[in-house]
Formats: C-alpha cells, sequence, structure tokens
C-alpha cells in the first residue's frame, strides 16, 4: 500500500472539500479523480501531495516518492528550461534524456529563461519533470491541457506502460477510458468508490443514484402515510 487516507476533512472557508472521508491507493492503481468543477479534486490532489493542511489521518509508504503535476505550475522566472529541470530532479538523469522527453513535449529551446515561456508551456515543462523524475506515486492535475495529439499519445503509451500509483484529474474522457482502472467521484465532500473503468463507472454511477432515488421516494411515501 502506498497512502492509507483515514476521516479527512476538509474545509476551504466554509465550503467543506472533504468530510470524514477514507481511502487507500495500492501500488499500483492507476485512479480517475472526478467530480463537478468546483467540488475540491485540486486541493484533494494537492492533500495528497503534502502541498494542503487538513484533519485526519494520512499514513504513508516509507520513503515513498510522489511526483505532483499542479494544474498551475510555479517555476522560478530567472532559470532556464533546463536550470529549472535540474532543480526538480537533480543531475542523476542524464542530460540528454532530460532534453528527449522535453522535445516530446515541444519544449526544444533548452536555454530559453522560463520568464518567456506561455503558460501551456510552462505546463508542459512541468509535465517533463514530472514524468522523467523517478516516484513511487504520481498525482497529475490535468496533465493532457496544452498537449497536441501527438503528445497525448506519448502520455498514453507512458501512463499504460507506467507500473506504480498513478492518481489523474482529467476532463478528456477518453485518456480516463484508456488509463485507469478505478474511479473516485468527489461530490459534496463525499468520496465514492468505483472498480472500474470510466464507461463503467457511468453506469455504475447511474444505478447508485436512481437507488438513492429509490430509497428517498419510499421514505417520502412512509412519511406520507404516517
Amino acid at each position: 500500500m502506498l497512502m492509507s487516507v483515514s476521516h479527512l476533512n476538509k474545509y476551504n472557508n466554509l465550503k467543506c472539500i472533504a468530510k470524514d472521508i477514507s481511502f487507500s491507493i495500492e501500488d499500483h492503481d492507476k485512479i480517475g479523480l472526478v467530480g463537478l468543477n468546483g467540488t475540491g479534486k485540486s486541493t484533494l490532489l494537492k492533500i495528497l501531495a503534502g502541498q494542503e493542511d487538513y484533519n485526519g489521518e494520512i499514513i504513508k509508504k516509507k520513503d515513498i516518492r510522489i511526483n505532483y503535476l499542479p494544474q498551475n505550475p510555479q517555476f522560478k522566472p530567472h532559470y532556464t528550461v533546463l536550470q529549472q529541470v535540474y532543480e526538480e530532479v537533480g543531475h542523476d538523469i542524464e542530460d540528454y534524456e532530460i532534453k528527449a522527453i522535453l522535445n516530446r513535449f515541444q519544449i526544444t529551446n533548452h536555454l530559453q529563461p522560463i520568464e518567456q515561456l506561455s503558460g501551456g508551456q510552462k505546463k508542459r515543462v512541468a509535465l517533463a519533470i514530472t514524468l522523467i523524475k523517478p516516484c513511487d506515486l504520481l498525482l497529475l492535475d490535468e496533465p493532457t491541457n496544452h498537449l497536441d495529439y501527438e503528445m497525448i499519445n506519448y502520455l498514453e503509451k507512458f501512463l499504460l506502460k507506467f507500473n506504480k500509483g498513478l492518481v489523474m484529474i482529467t476532463h478528456d474522457r477518453y485518456f480516463l477510458e484508456r488509463i485507469t482502472h478505478r474511479m473516485m467521484e468527489l461530490e459534496h465532500g463525499q468520496l465514492y468508490f468505483y472498480e472500474a473503468n470510466y464507461s463503467l463507472y457511468l453506469e455504475q454511477k447511474a444505478l447508485r443514484e436512481e437507488s438513492l432515488q429509490n430509497a428517498q421516494h419510499k421514505r417520502k411515501q412512509f412519511l406520507k402515510k404516517n
């Protein structure tokens, strides 16, 4: 097991992000984290990455290495692309490997200052860093944003071969369908679990909601009679 989360509670001001939720992430899990915009998916990912405070208990595997791709990465603007990469990954990875993955994401001027990059280019640099740095758990927030078809295809093949843990937020339904085998849905501070890829998740979600509606209808009928 990579991580165990118990009785997690999180509020942003008065908004409930998580209310007494518990779950675990196993060594080879590939999990899609879904939910409506604004439910707190990115906040939950930040908590798992150790970048957000919370109430509850999170137990992590000893010496776990976590790579986190935020939605909006923050870099040192005066660094060059290569300097920023080395700042994040150290000097244990060969120079040609770093340049190869940057080129894959169309970052070809490796000496360009970070401050000259667009938001999309910065996201691609952050993604390259996240993928090349060895880890036990990948946390990816919207990894397909700012990628063209070839880049998405490369990322898909990378993640299909990746044999460690993965938790991913993305609006790309096809990508979720291909990569994940578990789904976690965040809704009104509650987390619902599905042992399914995206299409099976939609079916199981519909069944859960139908069952809930039937239960509510029966309760209303009971209250009317009494």
